[in-house]
């Protein structure tokens, strides 16, 4: 009787699942566009940051629990791959001693990245990480300068009940070097861009036998351009086994504060049921998604299902799986801060509504060889869009539209002996607009190549290669240009000396194109960091 109603149950929310939802566009304008959203790995032994900034999908080692990266269009309105100011993250690596790494490069750049914590206890952790990195090359801010900061404090009690606490501070300064070029040149100080961003947060996590919970507490304090927001998140994430299923219930609130220039209270409510089982070589997950937004001007409530199948194409080695849901997306002043690094002070904070559905097929092949491949179409309700203003600084503000989209993803993973490894991945994306011609700074394409070897354990290289089409812009005034595409070709290279002492040398844009990530603002030409890393 219990697996009778599992299959009902089933039927009932793939139904719904095919429903023709309000979100659907049916005309405007058809024009195919493309945009996209991945990460690199660039260094396999991380922390050094190298401009422009892509972000990578993540690949698993070869087993069958990899995963489809995630490099899947996230419904922003802009290309975000590449970040006009900040390196290039590259990938964390386990360090259990106390570590410092400095480096500088050819913009006066300085580095520092250290990090103090206490030794191995069997139940208490603490530590502080510091971070400094600038460009101050010239008094010209339309070389890209910078200043980037970050303190970090921590803290985790592991005895029966978990417990993890976080203070972290982070201050970055930019400039808004995208002006006129007729105009007079802009004195530094009267163009500062400056973010102050502070986040505490509490972790409690409560793990039984038959069930677990993860209570989140977060508090944001963020400013810029003399808006100041406050937002308190709160989330729990609750897990029980039945038998072999799993119910589980996800909760989380949020309200947002935004003060003086404008007042703009938002109060967001998430709840998600879902049940995980088995029905014969099926895994299943069904649930339903329910937002609640409030603020002066919208009292509303979404309400959507949520389904997620899969099954094994080859047993333990490749699947293929199915994807629905409708969300709602919560933007603020900081998330979009840190979309568009030069934001202006006269912006629409458009929540969109997202219905998603997927499907795909990913796993590994052999040893060597990993492959995944995506499909998904999205339908957004208000989805936002970046022009520039018409004032002399030509910085940022938003704009909204309804827009269908449809994504396909790809990618392949070869790795050779461990010594040896190549991912290339593409993506393509079209979409329809209602009312806007184009999908204003989203590019027509995108692929990257990046490969790694090491010689030994002494020398590690990682080049990478990435390509980006062009893309739309246009300003208040209706005024459009086109923006040239993107390559960016850069090389790492790691000596390890002994095992707490290496030195890096890391190259960016050797073909130093000083292309544009945003409409007016380009990248730093050809760049080089240099330092050593060691630990104690």
């Amino acid at each position: 009787m219990f697996k009778l109603s599992k299959v009902f149950f089933l039927i009932f929310i793939l139904a719904l699942l095919h429903l023709k939802t309000y979100g659907q566009i049916t005309d405007g304008d058809t024009n195919v566009v493309i945009t996209t959203r991945y990460q690199p790995d660039v260094i396999e032994t991380a922390k050094i940051e190298i401009t422009p900034k892509l972000n990578e999908p993540i690949v698993d080692s070869p087993a069958y629990e990899y995963n489809f990266p995630s490099i899947l269009y996230k419904p922003k309105s802009v290309y975000t791959p590449i970040d006009p100011i900040f390196l290039k993250p590259e990938k964390d690596e386990l360090l259990f001693d106390n570590f410092t790494e400095i480096g500088g490069g050819n913009y006066l750049t300085s580095y520092l990245n250290t990090s103090i914590h206490n030794t191995q206890n069997k139940y208490y952790s603490y530590g502080v990480n510091v971070m400094h990195h600038a460009a101050n090359n010239s008094d010209n801010p339309q070389n890209a300068l910078f200043s980037r900061n970050r303190i970090n404090l921590y803290g985790l009690r592991e005895k029966g009940d978990d417990l993890y606490t976080e203070l972290d501070f982070n201050r970055n300064v930019v400039h808004y070097y995208g002006y006129l070029d007729d105009q007079s040149e802009h004195n530094t100080n009267a163009i500062n861009q400056i973010y102050n961003d502070i986040t505490a947060k509490a972790e409690w996590d409560r793990k039984k036998k038959r069930f677990n919970n993860q209570m989140n507490l977060i508090l944001n304090l963020f400013d810029n351009l003399g808006e100041n927001e406050n937002t308190l998140t709160v989330q729990n994430s609750f897990n029980k086994r039945i038998r072999s299923d799993i119910f589980s219930l996800d909760l989380g609130t949020t309200y947002t504060q935004l003060v003086e220039r404008a007042d703009y209270n938002r109060f967001f409510i998430n709840l998600k049921p879902h049940y995980n089982f088995r029905y014969k070589k099926i895994k299943v997950d069904l649930g339903v998604n329910t937002n609640y937004f409030l603020d002066s001007n919208t009292n509303k409530i979404y309400i959507a299902p949520y389904g997620h199948l899969e099954t094994d194409i080859i047993p333990k080695k490749f699947r293929v799986y199915v994807n629905g849901l409708g969300d709602l997306k919560q933007n603020t002043l900081k998330s979009l801060s840190y979309e568009n690094l030069f934001l202006g002070d006269n912006n629409f904070y458009s929540n969109p509504y997202i219905w998603t559905f997927s499907t795909g097929m990913n796993g590994t092949i052999n040893k060597i060889l990993q492959l995944g491949i995506d499909i998904k179409h999205e339908l957004i309700k208000d989805q936002y869009f970046y022009i520039n203003d018409t004032n002399n600084l030509r910085n940022f503000i938003t704009i909204s539209d309804d827009l269908n989209k449809t994504t396909l993803s790809g990618e392949i993973k070869v790795d050779l002996n461990k010594n040896i490894t190549f991912n290339l991945l593409g993506n393509y994306y079209s979409y329809s607009l209602v009312s806007e011609l184009k999908a204003w700074q989203m590019p027509s394409y995108d692929l990257s190549f990046i490969s790694k070897t090491h010689i030994g354990n002494k020398i590690y290289i990682t080049g990478s290669y990435f390509v980006t089409g062009s893309r739309e812009a246009t300003n208040l005034k209706g005024e459009k240009r086109t923006l040239g595409a993107i390559n960016d070709i850069n090389l790492a290279i790691e000596y390890r000396y002994k095992s707490n002492i290496s030195g890096f040398l890391n190259f960016n844009n050797l073909l130093n194109n000083r292309y544009e990530m945003w409409n007016h603002y380009r990248s730093q030409g050809l760049n080089l960091l240099a330092g050593i890393s060691f630990s104690l």
